[in-house]
């Protein structure tokens, strides 16, 4: 028997009624993920990974057997026409962290201060900075470590943080 909806009164027609009313709500749903997507892409791009979030200074002060060793200028820099010393950039783990042609840890000049410029907000420790600076040799000797003057054991995993002085007193 047919009503006055004519074919529209049965069981597929319920279902037909359904169908449309939910891709009435799914298709917005999955249209704003899509933008949001994009726009998250976008942001996340090449213009992202060369904008500095993160920029903290370190002193770094080093004795070894009694003898001040100057922390080297341009460890962690990539100089533009020149061959990259392995000594002083040795690990490019990190660069994809850092600020084109820059590890995120790096010296401008021989005052010890490590900089530390990242696209990235995370921590970084002494021991990826030495692995970076491949010139410092620490292997099998002993080495004593101070942050702002208090003794630390484990010098590799001394954190980053800006404003600090690290000392380290090397002995054969």
């Amino acid at each position: 028997m047919a009503s006055k909806k004519g074919k529209d009164s049965g069981f597929f027609a319920a279902a037909r009624r359904r169908r449309n009313r939910n891709l009435k709500i799914i298709i917005p749903i999955v249209v704003a993920v899509a933008i949001a997507l994009v726009v998250l892409t976008s942001r996340g791009g090449p213009a992202l990974h060369n904008q500095m979030v993160l920029h903290n200074h370190v002193l770094l002060t080093i004795t070894s057997d009694g003898q001040s060793i100057t922390v080297p200028s341009q460890i962690g820099i990539a100089q533009i026409g020149k061959a990259v010393d392995p000594l002083l950039y040795g690990d490019h783990s990190l660069d994809k962290y850092g600020m084109q042609g820059m590890s995120p840890l790096h010296t401008h000049d021989y005052s010890g201060t490590i900089h530390v410029e990242s696209n990235s907000v995370r921590n970084y420790t002494l021991g990826e900075f030495l692995d970076i600076w491949r010139g410092s040799d620490v292997n099998g000797k002993r080495v004593q470590a101070t942050v702002n003057g208090n003794p630390v054991s484990d010098f590799r995993n001394i954190i980053l943080k800006d404003g600090e002085k690290i000392n380290l007193d090397i002995k054969s």
